[in-house]
């Protein structure tokens, strides 16, 4: 992967809020980079600041202290005419307006760029055409965007800035309330404009295996400040289980996935291989049980008239099973607890 230039850059930054003579001071001290070409996935636990860090980062809420530089220009040195044409802005807000095509809302991305009755040219429409396109939904352009899907709505903001025009795209939670396969595809997205278009797309997400798995490089915030760098970076340094440690859960840094604690586990021993042994392993590790070849009671997975089954073999006692569930159910109910 090659990357560009900085396109977004914080020194010594401050981010809160100021009500009435009081500041709420969230996190200071905040040195972060994002390059064009690059995918940033920034994470964290609820309350520690990501949507206002993101807010903070695109002009939309003041600074508490510090320097916030876009495309290398201080934000404070760029006009609100200048701003639109270099960053957009995407939020989980529900949509202000209703009963309009799709094609109008990914338009009002051109804002920037139209006069003051907002007229659009030969060359803004086609633009609101290539984002349609980019984004997979020139199908729905005709449909009102209170009939498409969570997913398409979705996209239908992400094809709005990128209609923008802008290198740097900064959206808070675009995959919240989306199922597992269209989070993906919206990640898989995004990722692409990178790529194909060369932008910068900075997003927050509580979907940390998407982020793992996904971006370039990771901001994570933590209680001492935010911590970046590429996901195998941090893994390797540690950051994860410290920032999302807790008694329920159990990081694996060779997978980059969570786990949940057991209190107690059992041996039991497991004769088997391929992706069905490895499976019945996880179906008996969630009840409890871990495996150990030295164990006393054994499951052996095999093949029986084309079919798979499990054989539970405890002493001179052997009960085959059909399933997994069958199987795990007929196991001691107090292991784990």
């Amino acid at each position: 992967m090659s990357t560009g230039n900085i396109i977004a850059e914080t020194s010594g930054l401050a981010i809160g809020y100021r009500i009435s003579r009081r500041v709420f001071t969230v996190m200071s001290n905040l040195s972060l980079q994002a390059k064009q070409g690059e995918l940033v996935a920034l994470i964290g636990r609820n309350g520690t600041g990501k949507s206002t860090l993101l807010r903070t980062l695109v002009g939309l809420q003041p600074s508490l202290g510090g320097v916030v530089s876009l495309a290398g220009t201080g934000l404070h040195d760029i006009g609100p005419s200048r701003l639109p044409r270099i960053v957009s802005f995407t939020s989980t807000e529900p949509l202000a307006v209703r009963h309009i095509r799709v094609r109008d809302v990914v338009a009002l991305g051109r804002f920037p760029y139209t006069n003051w009755i907002g007229a659009l040219t030969s060359s803004d429409e086609d633009a609101v055409s290539d984002a349609l396109e980019a984004t997979g939904i020139t199908s729905l352009a005709e449909r009102s965007i209170d009939n498409i899907s969570d997913g398409e709505r979705q996209r239908t903001l992400i094809a709005r800035s990128l209609a923008q025009d802008t290198g740097l795209l900064v959206m808070d939670e675009p995959t919240a309330f989306l199922d597992l396969p269209s989070r993906y595809a919206i990640v898989s997205l995004l990722r692409r404009l990178t790529r194909e278009k060369g932008k910068c797309v900075v997003y927050s997400t509580h979907d940390l295996d998407t982020a793992v798995n996904e971006a370039d490089r990771i901001w994570l915030m933590t209680g001492e400040g935010v911590a970046e760098g590429a996901p195998e970076d941090l893994i390797l340094k540690g950051i994860f289980e410290k920032a999302f440690e807790s008694p329920l859960l159990s990081f694996s840094s060779s997978s980059g996935t969570f786990s949940f604690i057991r209190g107690r586990e059992t041996a039991i021993a497991l004769e088997g291989t391929g992706k069905t042994a490895r499976l019945t392993e996880k179906a008996l590790g969630r009840c409890g049980y871990k495996t150990d070849p030295r164990a006393g009671i054994k499951v052996v997975v095999g093949e029986r008239d084309g079919e798979t089954r499990w054989t539970l073999v405890d002493g001179d006692r052997s009960t085959v099973f059909g399933s997994l569930y069958d199987l795990v159910n007929s196991l001691p109910g107090d292991a784990g607890q």
